[in-house]
Order: structure tokens, then sequence, then C-alpha cells
């Protein structure tokens, strides 16, 4: 039923968005008599059509019950895949850092459920840091774990906050699902890992996801 109205949503928001990008091409054809009044509202429009656009995707996701697929996967790959587009996108306002161990070799995890768990976290991560900040994403071995930690210098949650994070349709956002790290805890756990949270109120955030290391056979 999830994927059927996500669907259905995304299907009545096609057409509001060619029409609004239409406009806008007719509009700056034609020497844009109406600026800005039209630009403004034509932005809000498809801002806020991208907007459920991904609260679509999220319920739908969250609904479904996706099956892993582990592979041999390369961390340090995956993380630079995920990652270096937000230091492109987000260089003007947030420094990222990444720092993978040099030496972990690779193990068995469904990439496409861990790269949307490490998305979930990031988005969040950013969006705690509207004034700009610093997000340093870490991996490394620590014994039979495998150990990736976010975090971010944002504006950090208390203590009930903290303790709600993971819940479904809880958010600290004035906007969104309040599913995106729920589903990030799911994808965790399909793994056999764990996901933690540690915040403090102005100072930051840090996720904590511990994996085990399970190296695929030789």
């Amino acid at each position: 039923m999830a994927r059927q109205v996500a669907h259905d949503i995304k299907n009545a928001l096609t057409p509001i968005q060619l029409s609004a990008e239409h406009l806008r091409r007719v509009h700056q054809d034609r020497g844009q008599p109406l600026s800005p009044v039209l630009d403004t509202c034509v932005d809000t429009i498809l801002t806020q059509v991208r907007l459920l656009r991904q609260i679509a995707s999220e319920f739908s996701s969250f609904g479904s019950s996706p099956i892993a697929r582990p592979t041999a996967t390369s961390i340090n790959d995956l993380l630079h895949e995920v990652v270096d587009p937000y230091v492109l996108g987000v260089r003007d306002r947030v420094a990222i850092a990444l720092d993978v161990a040099p030496d972990l070799p690779p193990v068995t995890v469904d990439r496409m459920l861990l790269s949307r768990a490490v998305t979930n976290i990031l988005e969040n991560a950013l969006h705690a840091m509207p004034g700009g900040g610093t997000l340093t994403v870490t991996a490394q071995r620590d014994g039979r774990r495998l150990v990736l930690a976010i975090t971010d210098t944002g504006v950090g949650m208390d203590a009930e906050a903290s303790a709600r994070i993971f819940e479904p349709y809880f958010s600290t956002k004035a906007s969104g699902t309040g599913l995106g790290l729920s589903i990030a805890r799911r994808n965790i756990e399909m793994h056999g890992g764990t996901i933690a949270v540690a915040s403090t109120r102005g100072v930051g955030t840090t996720v904590t996801i511990e994996l085990p290391f399970t190296p695929p056979a030789a």
C-alpha cells in the first residue's frame, strides 16, 4: 500500500513539475514580463515538488521490506561515492572531512542499503548546520567490528530528542517525514549491526554505526 500511495503521489507531481518548468521557459522566452513575481512562485512550486517527491520516496522505502544482497564491498569506495558529491555541493558553507583507515579490506554488505543509510545520516547532519560548520566521516576497524562515525558541529539535541531520534515519524526538523533515520537503523540492523547517537545541544551530534567485520572468504 505504501508503495502504491507513493507511486500515485509521484505521478501527480510529474505534470505539476513539467508545467512549472514550461511556464518558466515561456516566461523567459518572452522577456520575463511578470518577473520577479512569477519567478518566485515557480521556484516555490518546484521546491515543494522536490520535497514531496522526497517524502513519497521515504514513505515507500519505509513501507517496503527490502532484501539484503551482500557482496564484497570496499568501504573506502562506498564512502567516497556517497560523500564526494556533498563535498562539492556544500563547500561554500560546510567543510567535510572523510577519514578512512587505509588498511580496511573489503567487507560483505549490501552496497545500496548501506549507502542509503549513510546518505540519510548525512542529510540530517547538514540540516543541523544551517549556518555552516564541519562534518567529519571516519571509518576504522575495531577488532571484529567496522566502525563508521559521522560527526557534525550543528545545533545538537537534548536527551529527550536523542532518545527518540530513530522513532518513525519523529523529527527535529520543520520539514520532512521523520523516516530517514528509521530507514538508516533498519538497513544497519539488517546487516547485524548497530547504530547509536550522541548529541549535545549547541555542540553537535555523532552517529556511530558498527557492523560485523566479516571479510569475504578468500
